[in-house]
């Protein structure tokens, strides 16, 4: 129970935290492929793939879709008021006056099938943009000019409540942050074709519909572009990096890193500066290899860390690490210190023992002469009939 109870909420939050609310055919638009759109002065225009839609909005929602088919897709809408130009890809401009809403061709003459990309109102005419010309036509006396002019699709930037919206190389919509230079991408995939302001948020004209962005409702965070250590090898083998009291001997240090705001690793630069007892040293690698140390003499070493990405931010902190590798001589002279001591203590401890086995060894040897010579002066006594003064009476 408690586990669906998690998921509901994932779910929730998940729905909640979406800024964009997505209009289909369902909802009442001919065709779900929106092409372009256009605020008049009492409706939205929209152009799909199967027509045109007029919408009635109360405050952000849709509440009254009307129609009108076409043969061909609108591509671009412009509302002067009592007319609204519509073009149709293949077919040219055709205008649609609001009392009737009867479609009349624009200059079919000129025009001919050219696929329109863009209608704009100027005074007393009109400005018609297709793939490889511009047409600008003057109502007043009739006129027109023509001149080359390629159509140039440019990637559509939104800035709304605050935030910066742009397309991604794949096309779709992202969040954009202009002091990293990086983007996040949005839980629901957009592609947009088309946008408008409108009610502090933007009413976009995308594949997947007429789509309502909400600020408030977009919790994207962006972070400060920094570098963390993602894994420490020693030798090959998994480490840690600090307490690196290290015996003398042949190192490899291997540093791989993780990257906040900064971009694909590949397109990141690391500095490094290494501290040691022959002086500093510098080096630059990708951010993809890591930093790898090898061949170091014996001493302490400090090594700092920073990166760059291509657009030139920099992270906002830099890392530091402390070892050192033993001095070989050290250790030489300490082993010979020990080795001395411990020989100087066997040697003393050895002739200790013997000193206190050679006095014992003479005083058995002096006590079993003195012994024999006291046997020997009692049978000299003994055999001349001699006796001890202490024994003899007077």
């Amino acid at each position: 129970m408690k586990i669906l109870t998690v998921i509901l909420s994932f779910i929730s939050l998940v729905l909640t935290a979406n800024p964009f609310t997505i209009y289909t055919s369902k909802s009442g638009l001919i065709n779900t492929n929106v092409n372009c759109i256009e605020k008049g002065h009492d409706f939205i225009w929209v152009g799909t793939n199967g027509g045109l839609n007029r919408i009635s909005f109360k405050g952000e929602k849709p509440v009254d879709f009307s129609s009108r088919r076409t043969s061909r897709p609108v591509t671009a809408i412009e509302d002067d008021g009592k007319v609204v130009w519509v073009g149709l890809k293949g077919k040219g401009v055709y205008m649609m006056p609001k009392k009737n809403y009867k479609f009349i061709g624009l200059r079919k003459d000129i025009i001919g099938s050219k696929n329109i990309k863009s209608i704009s109102k100027i005074k007393n005419g009109l400005k018609v943009y297709t793939e490889d010309s511009l047409f600008t036509f003057y109502f007043k006396n009739k006129s027109f000019k023509v001149r080359a002019n390629k159509w140039n699709s440019k990637s559509l930037v939104f800035k709304v409540g605050g935030k910066e919206i742009r397309e991604s190389k794949e096309g779709n919509l992202v969040r954009y942050n202009e002091v990293t230079k990086s983007t996040r991408e949005f839980i629901t995939q957009i592609k947009s074709n088309m946008f408008l302001n409108f009610q502090g948020g933007l009413l976009i004209a995308s594949t997947s519909g007429l789509v309502f962005y909400n600020p408030l409702k977009d919790n994207i965070q962006f972070g400060e572009p920094t570098l963390q250590l993602l894994n420490f090898q020693l030798d090959g083998e998994d480490s840690i990096t600090d307490k690196l009291d290290l015996d003398w001997n042949e190192y490899v240090f291997k540093y791989d890193f993780d990257f906040t705001e900064l971009g694909a690793k590949e397109n990141i630069t690391l500095s490094y500066s290494l501290i040691g007892p022959n002086g500093e040293v510098k080096g630059k690698s990708k951010g993809s290899d890591g930093i790898e140390l090898i061949d170091l003499e014996h001493g302490d070493y400090k090594l700092s860390i920073s990166a760059i990405n291509q657009l030139g931010i920099n992270s906002k902190n830099s890392l530091n690490y402390k070892f050192s590798i033993a001095n070989p001589l050290m250790d030489s002279i300490w082993l010979y210190i020990i080795i001395i001591f411990i020989g100087g203590f066997w040697t003393i401890v050895v002739m200790t023992i013997t000193s206190v086995k050679f006095k014992k060894d003479i005083k058995v040897l002096e006590e079993a002469l003195i012994e024999k010579t006291n046997r020997l002066n009692q049978l000299d006594k003994d055999k001349y009939g001699l006796v001890d003064e202490d024994k003899v009476d007077i």
